[in-house]
């Protein structure tokens, strides 16, 4: 049975995946309920628990954003994929593409992002703005610009942009986390996961 550790980069993590023998006080009933929400307990988390205030402060925030009704698992798996992509993080772009699957998008959805192109042709305009929306903030903090709060207004509610726009904060600061540390992708999705460029590209085939 997987335990879904990390499964390793060529050097290794910068800092040391806790394991559930090594937690600090506090720690064991929140790792439990991950566990039994995800089936495992993602190798953000055993790196975050070097600093368990922090653990036990950014858990439940990011549950919040990422069950959040007001724009749905669709618009929020699309804004964090579309994040990932951009960044060239392995680690969320496989975990992103599992809720991305989950939330019902299509194979030849999720490989066509990271290509405006590709995008226009199969996801609708309000899908595709967030996907935009996500590749220009993560490009640059200034990368929204005056047309593009113009359309996202035209679009969405003032609730849905709040949420759209810090879901793609939130999944930049982790995307950035797991970077700068290293910290490689559990064993339950496979060691190579691929990226929505390369399903795309394996499809054209």
């Amino acid at each position: 049975m997987s335990t879904g550790t990390e499964t390793g980069t060529e050097t290794g993590p910068m800092v040391g995946l806790l394991p559930d023998a090594d937690l600090p006080d506090g720690l064991a009933p929140l790792f439990e309920a991950v566990r039994a929400e995800y089936g495992f307990v993602p190798n953000i988390l055993r790196a975050l628990a070097h600093c368990p205030e922090l653990t036990a402060a950014f858990v439940p925030l990011w549950a919040e954003v990422y069950r959040s009704p007001t724009i749905g698992p669709r618009l929020r798996a699309l804004a964090a994929l579309g994040t990932a992509t951009t960044q060239e993080c392995t680690y969320c772009i496989a975990h992103m593409s599992a809720s991305a699957r989950r939330a019902g998008i299509a194979e030849v959805q999720i490989g066509a992002i990271g290509d405006a192109i590709a995008v226009a042709e199969v996801f609708d305009d309000g899908e595709a703005l967030v996907l935009e929306v996500a590749d220009a903030l993560t490009r640059d903090p200034d990368g929204v610009t005056d047309e593009l709060r113009q359309r996202l207004r035209a679009r969405f509610s003032e609730a849905e942009i709040v949420n759209i726009v810090l879901a793609v904060g939130m999944y930049n600061l982790t995307s950035r986390f797991l970077k700068a540390l290293e910290i490689g992708v559990e064993d339950v999705f496979g060691s190579s996961p691929p990226t929505p460029q390369s399903s795309a590209q394996e499809n054209a085939r």
